[in-house]
């Protein structure tokens, strides 16, 4: 089910959180699948034995990081803040290392397949947190930890009725509350030259956020009792003042952020282990990309070919073609590309944009029979609060796995706005990116038949350890399979609506109107969003395990990949804060 929602509504960005189950193309029946899932070997119990030793590792976890089990669906600590002074951070590890020794303790050999998948997921977050305390150590190093725990831990409580209004009234009032001695803790932690910069700088940005939703917490739990009511708004100027501080504090940082935020190599392979869970070493992955970027290129050559032949004169296609030397195809996608962006909206409209795909997407994939969807699954677009913006410019959010019971829960499909302090030519840039070829091949990628469908199947997985700990490079590789597999359905978008507009050709207006030729046009566009896939596993891996900087990462993205140079400078902010997630995609689609 698809509900409209208020544009300016924030809602909790969520990380992918769970491993879905298999999705069968068994037809689109009008009723919703079964809430239980099928029977199955991981439908059994676990052993006892690893039953306890996940319990004690969960509940050990969520009591030291009370904002990300609030995420996940464990709501027993909704009215805290994590513990962050030395003798804490101390603490932490010391749960991170009594984990992996419990699990060394679980008899592998008697366990179940299934079993051992989850000792090894386990395993495997477990050493990504220790990876965390001891080389990335963001608590003194990475403003932008403290913004979204910031964030996040407010929006959670707010944006979906998981629980009784009272009993969020109330955490939001503890947290609220507890706001100063959070921001004291990490003023302490956060130290003159021991930040990066490019971490600095997003937290400035989104700690603004932060300000702004906390004037919104007392309007978005309406029915609270009015001594929960009392004890928010008592709170708030405490709180507002904390983060402001953090705020003024974060912008002095910036100047000395000189701490190194590349891993380097021997990091990033082992992060990149760790995050993929494969036997493929970086530089393999490095190789693979290498040669599925030359591949995917002849192929939107093929497609641009054809569309080249309706875009254009015979007169201009040969100047075109004459004036790029020694690369012609290049010249001609490149081309046709730009001629296809002029079918684009503007920046108040994007939302609305991507929201006007949703059913259409839904009523192709029951058409088309290509997997089952749940008429229960309830999907909003909204802009991206504030709080989460400068890194991705879109994104599913799912409820928490843990929430999975509780019925009507929505997922939000986040959207960027344009930012409105950019320049005129970045905007420009950025709509003829997301123009509505590309808004449809990335509405299927975050929401149907991508992540809002894989994500609601994944909740029903029987295996409580699979449902928490997502494996990234499924969850991104079953997104990127949902692009392929709609273009190869024969999706063609919808028909444009009224008049053709001004900016667009009579040429354009063709592609536009005509379904086999706008199927093409989204299907080049499908193979430039794969080559963008493949591009970011190539920055990941040059950024952080070598040296690229920005105009080498621009080159590969806007000249070689034919990305605008506005998505192009967003996502060189993405890939210096983040690292081996963007590996995700490609290694997930393979």
């Amino acid at each position: 089910m698809i509900r409209p929602v208020a544009p300016l509504r924030p809602a909790a960005w969520r990380r992918a959180a769970a491993l879905a189950a298999v999705l069968v193309a068994t037809g689109c029946p009008k009723t919703p699948p079964p809430s239980e899932p099928p029977p199955s070997d991981d439908a059994r119990p676990p052993a006892p034995q690893l039953e306890q030793a996940s319990t004690e590792i969960f509940d050990a976890w969520f009591a030291a990081r009370p904002v990300q089990a609030t995420n996940i669906g464990d709501h027993r600590f909704d009215g805290a803040w994590p513990q962050l002074a030395p003798a804490d951070i101390e603490a932490d590890r010391k749960r991170i290392d009594d984990g992996l020794a419990r699990l060394a303790a679980v008899a592998a050999g008697e366990l179940s397949v299934p079993d051992r998948v989850d000792l090894d997921i386990l395993r495997n977050e477990l050493e990504l947190q220790r990876f965390a305390h001891e080389v990335e150590q963001p608590w003194r190093r990475n403003p932008m930890w403290y913004a979204r725990m910031i964030g996040d831990g407010l929006e959670d409580l707010v944006s979906r009725d998981y629980a009784p209004i009272t009993e969020r009234a109330q955490a939001a009032g503890a947290r609220l509350e507890g706001l100063p001695a959070l921001v004291d803790r990490a003023v302490e932690n956060l130290q003159p030259g021991e930040t990066m910069a490019p971490q600095t700088e997003v937290a400035i940005g989104q700690l603004d956020g932060a300000l702004a939703l906390i004037d919104e917490i007392a309007t978005r739990i309406p029915g609270a009792r009015p001594a929960d009511l009392e004890r928010i708004e008592a709170a708030t100027p405490a709180a507002k003042e904390a983060v402001a501080r953090l705020r003024a504090h974060v912008e002095a940082l910036l100047p000395e952020a000189n701490a190194p935020w590349r891993l380097g190599k021997e990091a990033f392979e082992r992060k990149l282990r760790l995050t993929l869970d494969t036997e493929l070493s970086a530089d393999e992955i490095r190789r693979l990309a290498i040669f599925e970027h030359a591949q995917v290129r002849k192929r939107m050559g093929v497609l641009a070919e054809e569309l080249a032949d309706v875009l254009f004169t015979p007169y201009r296609r040969r100047t075109i073609v004459r004036q790029a030397g020694t690369d012609p195809e290049t010249a001609i996608i490149a081309a046709v590309l730009e001629e296809l962006a002029s079918d684009r909206v503007t920046p108040p409209r994007l939302r609305d944009r991507v929201e006007d795909n949703l059913a259409r997407l839904d009523q192709f994939v029951r058409d088309a029979a290509l997997v089952t969807l749940d008429d229960t699954e309830v999907l909003q677009v909204i802009w991206t609060p504030p709080h989460q913006r400068g890194v991705a410019i879109a994104g599913l959010a799912a409820p928490g796995p843990l929430d999975a019971a509780k019925p009507g829960l929505p997922s939000f499909y986040l959207v960027q706005p344009v930012p409105d302090d950019w320049p005129q030519s970045y905007k420009d840039s950025f709509l003829r990116e997301y123009n509505n070829f590309m808004i449809e091949i990335l509405s299927i990628h975050e929401a149907i038949p991508g992540h809002f469908v894989q994500l609601y199947y994944g909740k029903r997985e029987p295996s409580r350890v699979r449902r928490i700990l997502a494996n990234g490079p499924f969850v991104e590789g079953w997104a990127v399979y949902a692009e392929h597999l709609m273009v190869q359905a024969g999706y063609a978008g919808g028909e444009p609506r009224g008049p053709q507009p001004a900016a667009v050709s009579k040429r354009l207006w063709r592609v536009m109107s005509d379904p086999k030729l706008r199927a093409k046009a989204i299907a080049l566009h499908g193979l430039k969003f794969y080559l963008r896939t493949i591009t970011n596993a190539l920055l990941d891996h040059s950024i952080h395990a070598g040296t690229m900087d920005e105009l080498g990462a621009l080159e590969l993205m806007v000249f070689r990949s034919f990305q605008q140079e506005g998505e192009a400078k967003a996502k060189w902010v993405r890939a210096q804060v983040t690292s081996t997630q963007l590996s995700t995609y490609f290694v997930g689609a393979q």
